[in-house]
C-alpha cells in the first residue's frame, strides 16, 4: 500500500515538471531528500554547494543538507539524457526538474564556479553522441569499446541508424567506466566530470515512448549509468556525487518561442500601469501638500494679526508695557516659521540611514578573527597556569636562573 501511495506521489510531482534529477549516489557528509521540484538553472548552485562553494543565490531548496561540511564529496559526475523527460531509474533518489535552460548553460556555470577558485581541478565533459571517432583520444585516455552482440539484442536492431547510434553511445559508457580505474586518481581538490548522452530520442521517436524497444533502451541506458556510477564510486571510496538529470531542449526552445512575446507585453503593460498609477499618486500627493501648506500659512497670518493686534492693546494698559523691539522680535520669528514652511521641497530626495553593507567575506573573516582569538586566549591562559605551578627543581629552569653555584661559576 505505501509503495502505491508513493508511485502516486511521485507521478503527480513529475506531470507537474517537465524532467527529472536523480541522485545516484552521495556520501554520508551531503543528504538528499523530499520531493521539492527545483529548476534546472539551480543545479549550479546545488553542485557546487556539495563541492563545498558558496551558493551565490538564495534560491531555498530542501531537496539537499550538508551534514558535515568537513567530510565534503572530491568530485561531482553528471550524467545529462538529451531529449527526454525521464529515464524510469529504479535506483536514486528522484526529484521533479523545471528545465529553464540548456546543459551546455548549466556545464559553463558550474566549470567556471570551480575555476575562479582553482585553476587545477579536473573538468571533464564529454558529448558521447560524438561517436568514436571524436572521443577516441578523449580526456579520459584511449577508449576501446567493446562490439555488441546482435543476438543479445530483443527489440533493437542494429540496422537501425538511430538503434545503431544508442548502443554504440552506450558502448562507450561502458568503455569510460573500464577506463577510468587506470586514469581518475583521487586527490583533494574537486573534480567534475560531465557526460551528455543525446541518442535516447531517436529511439523513442522512432519505436514510440510506449514500445518495446524503447523499454529495452531504457533498461540498457540505466545498466550502462550504473556501471559508471560504481566505477566512480570504487575510486573515490563513496566520496563521490552522482547526479542524472534529463534535458529536452527542443521542448526548452517552443516554450520560450511561444511565451517570450506574450511576457514582454505583460511585462510592458504591467509596467505602464505601474508608471501611471506612480504619477497619479505623486499629483495627489503634491496636490495635498501644496493645500496643506496654503492653509498653514493662512493660519498663521491669522494668528500674526491676532498678536499684532493683542500687543497694541496691551501697550495701553500701564501695568502691562511691551517694547517695540519686543514685538518686531515676535513677528520676525512667526515670519521665519512661515517662510520655513514654504520652503518645502516635495521633489527632493529624502535621505535614509541605512545599515552598513557588508561583503561576502566578513562572516568567514569574522569568524576566523574570533575563534583565533578564543584559541589564542585560552593557549596563554593554560601557559601562565603551567609556569605558575612549575616545580622549582633542579631540572628547571626557574632553578638554574636563581641557582647561587651558577652565579659564583660565572
Amino acid at each position: 500500500m505505501l509503495k502505491v501511495i508513493f508511485l502516486a506521489a511521485f507521478a503527480v510531482g513529475t506531470v507537474l515538471a517537465d524532467g527529472e534529477l536523480i541522485i545516484l549516489n552521495n556520501p554520508g557528509s551531503v543528504h538528499f531528500e523530499g520531493s521539492q521540484a527545483t529548476n534546472q538553472s539551480f543545479l549550479k548552485e546545488v553542485f557546487t554547494v556539495v563541492l563545498g562553494y558558496t551558493p551565490k543565490l538564495t534560491q531555498p531548496w530542501d531537496g539537499v543538507e550538508i551534514r558535515d561540511p568537513f567530510l565534503l564529496p572530491e568530485a561531482l559526475v553528471s550524467i545529462v539524457i538529451e531529449g527526454v523527460e525521464s529515464v524510469k531509474s529504479p535506483r536514486g533518489k528522484h526529484f521533479p526538474l523545471n528545465v529553464d535552460e540548456v546543459e551546455e548553460v548549466t556545464w559553463q556555470a558550474v566549470s567556471r564556479r570551480l575555476e575562479e577558485r582553482d585553476t587545477n581541478n579536473t573538468l571533464v565533459r564529454i558529448r558521447v553522441g560524438d561517436g568514436l571517432d571524436a572521443l577516441g583520444q578523449s580526456a579520459l585516455g584511449e577508449l576501446k569499446p567493446n562490439s555488441v552482440d546482435p543476438a543479445s539484442l530483443k527489440h533493437l536492431s542494429l540496422n537501425n541508424e538511430e538503434d545503431q547510434k544508442f548502443i554504440e553511445e552506450l558502448q562507450l559508457l561502458r568503455a569510460i567506466a573500464q577506463k577510468i580505474p587506470s586514469t581518475v586518481t583521487a586527490n583533494s581538490k574537486p573534480d567534475v566530470y560531465w557526460f551528455v548522452v543525446s541518442g535516447l530520442r531517436p529511439v523513442m521517436d522512432l519505436h514510440g515512448k510506449d514500445s518495446e524497444a524503447t523499454k529495452e533502451a531504457l533498461k540498457l541506458l540505466n545498466d550502462a549509468v550504473n556501471d559508471l556510477s560504481n566505477a566512480f564510486t570504487d575510486i573515490y571510496n563513496g566520496q563521490v556525487v552522482v547526479a542524472l538529470f534529463t534535458n529536452d531542449a527542443n521542448k526548452l526552445r517552443n516554450t520560450r518561442s511561444v511565451e517570450s512575446p506574450r511576457v514582454r507585453r505583460e511585462e510592458k503593460a504591467g509596467e505602464l500601469e505601474t508608471f501611471d498609477a506612480a504619477a497619479q499618486n505623486s499629483s495627489d500627493n503634491l496636490n495635498t501638500i501644496e493645500k496643506s501648506i496654503q492653509k498653514l500659512a493662512t493660519d498663521t497670518e491669522g494668528l500674526v494679526e491676532q498678536i499684532v493686534d493683542a500687543l497694541e492693546t496691551t501697550t495701553q494698559d500701564s501695568e502691562k508695557s511691551t517694547t517695540e523691539s519686543d514685538l518686531e522680535e515676535r513677528k520676525d520669528d512667526i515670519d521665519s516659521m512661515h517662510s520655513s514652511e514654504n520652503d518645502y521641497d516635495p521633489g527632493k530626495p529624502i535621505t535614509l540611514r541605512l545599515s552598513k553593507r557588508y561583503s561576502a567575506n566578513y562572516p568567514v573573516i569574522f569568524n576566523i578573527f574570533l575563534w583565533f582569538g578564543i584559541v589564542f586566549f585560552f593557549s596563554l591562559l593554560a601557559i601562565c597556569i603551567a609556569i605558575a605551578g612549575m616545580d622549582p627543581g633542579r631540572d628547571s629552569i626557574i632553578y638554574r636562573m636563581t641557582s647561587n653555584r651558577m652565579k659564583k661559576d660565572n
